[in-house]
């Protein structure tokens, strides 16, 4: 795991708190995120998301109208998280028709960058919805809250590039695991697990080893560079 942090040392009880807090939370995000996701959907104000126009010509350009915060910002999940889902297109761009923004937490901001990306990504099909729970005594304050977080991640003119809320990082990685480690907001917070989902939020791989899942999801590119040949 040469990409991945070490998790902090810490003494019995805390080790045993901290194993039961990622694994719980992984089972959550596994088993229970897209049902919820999907019920909450069922009932929210949708619109076309073609009917949301905006573009952009390069990346930059779209890190700038994203990073002020005007069109698109974050706000905490209902119940301090406890509710925690994906929006979906159409929930999305009923807020642009309704409110001129879109407003989610970093599951639905990771959601939107992701759509938005496709365009300027080596592959459009790889681009990836991260999620990520980090070693929560890492943390100086509000651990429950940041310790778990949803990134966008894409690789871009051969090196991989991340999304983080209304930030497109300027820094870039040579593999999806340093990624995912390295980036601005993880780089000192051990990942203790992550799970990649595609644009359409089907999971592809998940685990506690970064680097296996960097793997997993450089054969499946191959892979399925070599079906549609």
């Amino acid at each position: 795991m040469a990409e991945q942090l070490s998790a902090t040392r810490q003494p019995a009880h805390r080790r045993l708190v901290r194993g039961l807090y990622w694994r719980g939370l992984a089972i959550s995000f596994r088993a229970l995120k897209i049902p919820l996701s999907t019920i909450a959907n069922a009932v929210a104000a949708k619109a076309p998301w073609s009917s949301f126009a905006t573009r952009w010509d390069t990346l930059e350009e779209y890190a700038a109208w994203l990073k002020p915060r005007r069109y698109a910002d974050w706000r905490p999940d209902p119940l301090g998280g406890l509710l925690d889902y994906f929006p979906s297109l159409d929930t999305i761009a009923a807020q642009f028709r309704d409110k001129g923004k879109f407003v989610d937490d970093c599951d639905g901001l990771a959601l939107f960058s992701a759509q938005n990306v496709r365009q300027f990504a080596d592959d459009p099909d790889a681009v990836y919805i991260v999620t990520l729970i980090m070693d929560p005594f890492s943390f100086d304050d509000k651990a429950l809250e940041r310790a778990a977080h949803v990134i966008c991640v894409f690789r871009r003119e051969g090196v991989w590039r991340v999304v983080s809320n209304t930030d497109v990082f300027d820094e870039r990685f040579p593999s999806l695991a340093a990624a995912v480690q390295k980036n601005s907001y993880c780089i000192i917070h051990p990942v203790l697990w992550a799970e990649v989902r595609n644009t359409r939020l089907r999971r592809l791989a998940s685990g506690p080893d970064l680097d296996a899942i960097g793997q997993s999801m450089e054969r499946r590119h191959s892979d399925a560079g070599v079906r549609s040949t």
